[in-house]
């Protein structure tokens, strides 16, 4: 069986890539197209890839955080045709900087399946272009793809069928959703088949300090991208992380901070407690790690979930990260203070660090989700169920 596996940007690749694996171990051809950064990915997690779209500078810029406004569920919902209109519109001026290259990519290797993320309508399309089956695999906690699915079978159908889909735009043969039921977001109601989540976010040379248990309890801290955008546009840390920080060294914590090396000329002084590193993948991180402190998004809570680890989740204002907050608090292993005022409160920053760090229920939580993960099917049994799908 030969598979083709695409995603709008690296972050969506990853929560596939142990699926990539179990794909190549059963003995079946994987391919990831997309652009620079999705294939550089591909190529870092072991798997072939194909550039379509040249430099593919038209979806990076309107895939980078803050490109979109973006909104709730609910919004969603309650959109009206002539804004629906616009976004199709928007859809569609961004496919068209590549499909044409993703459709000859299709017919050329001859895929008998197609896997995508969510959000990359793309994937879809060319499955329904070669009569494959499309197979939609979601990225974790997630309460907007649905809709968005929904109206793309209106706004992309015409396109669909340009490109030699006779029904337009197809349903997903399948969505897979790496999520366990109690992580499902209220309203969630899209058939899906639940598997197992692997944490997989690169890899990287362990120091000796990744593997060594620390002196003190560690907090891990995580910016993502939406806050990486923070730093570069304001020269500074959002203030809610630079109170955990703080709060970590008035605690006895020490926090470890992995961000890409271009922003720590931009983070100031910081207290002795912290360590800086560069970009890190930040599972082999969590077997001594006591609490992570993060953004909001799906691939550092799912993690730290399997991991049994209590979190502190700080969202940006981006809906979907807010419903990552919501989730955790809800699960018991965690607390998300959601609120701008709430993360500018030194106070209230530093009693939910405390808390995580003091209060046992919260990590008892947390591994009752961890094992909730581990009973679900994980990638070799889904691959089974994709091959009863040719």
């Amino acid at each position: 069986m030969r598979v083709l596996m695409t995603a709008l940007v690296p972050s969506h690749l990853m929560p596939m890539v142990p699926l990539t694996w179990a794909l190549r171990a059963a003995g079946h051809e994987v391919l990831v197209a997309g652009d620079t950064d999705v294939v550089r990915s591909a190529r870092a997690a072991g798997l072939d890839g194909r550039l379509i779209g040249g430099s593919g500078t038209t979806r990076q810029q309107q895939t980078r955080p803050g490109a979109v406004t973006m909104v709730g569920r609910g919004a969603l919902e309650q959109r009206a045709e002539s804004e629906w209109a616009a976004v199709g519109a928007r859809w569609r001026h961004r496919l068209g900087g590549y499909l044409d290259d993703f459709v000859a990519l299709g017919r050329a290797w001859q895929p008998d399946l197609v896997v995508t993320d969510p959000v990359e309508f793309g994937g879809l399309i060319v499955a329904g272009a070669l009569g494959v089956p499309g197979v939609v695999h979601r990225y974790g906690p997630d309460d907007i793809t649905g809709p968005l699915l929904r109206q793309a079978v209106v706004q992309l159908r015409d396109l669909a069928r340009e490109y030699g889909s006779a029904d337009g735009f197809p349903a997903p043969a399948l969505l897979v959703d790496p999520s366990p039921p109690s992580l499902l977001p209220e309203g969630e109601d899209d058939p899906s088949l639940l598997t197992r989540y692997i944490p997989y976010s690169g890899t990287a040379e362990l120091p000796a300090w990744a593997i060594e248990p620390p002196e003190r309890p560690r907090v891990l801290v995580c910016l993502g991208m939406w806050h990486g955008r923070h730093i570069a546009e304001t020269g500074t840390l959002p203030p809610g992380f630079r109170h955990v920080l703080d709060a970590c060294a008035q605690l006895g914590a020490e926090a470890v901070l992995p961000i890409d090396a271009e922003y720590h000329p931009l983070l100031g002084e910081l207290p002795a407690t912290v360590r800086v590193v560069d970009r890190f993948p930040i599972g082999p991180l969590l077997r001594h790690t006591a609490v992570t402190v993060h953004h909001g998004g799906s691939g550092t809570t799912m993690t730290s979930f399997v991991a049994g680890v209590p979190q502190l989740v700080l969202p940006g204002d981006k809906p979907f990260l807010q419903t990552t907050a919501r989730l955790v608090e809800r699960s018991g292993g965690g607390i998300g203070l959601a609120g701008e005022e709430q993360q500018h409160d030194p106070r209230l920053v530093r009693q939910a660090l405390a808390d995580l760090l003091g209060e046992e229920h919260h990590r008892k939580a947390a591994r009752a989700v961890g094992a909730e993960i581990a009973g679900l099917p994980g990638p070799t049994e889904l691959v089974r169920t994709l091959e009863g799908l040719i």
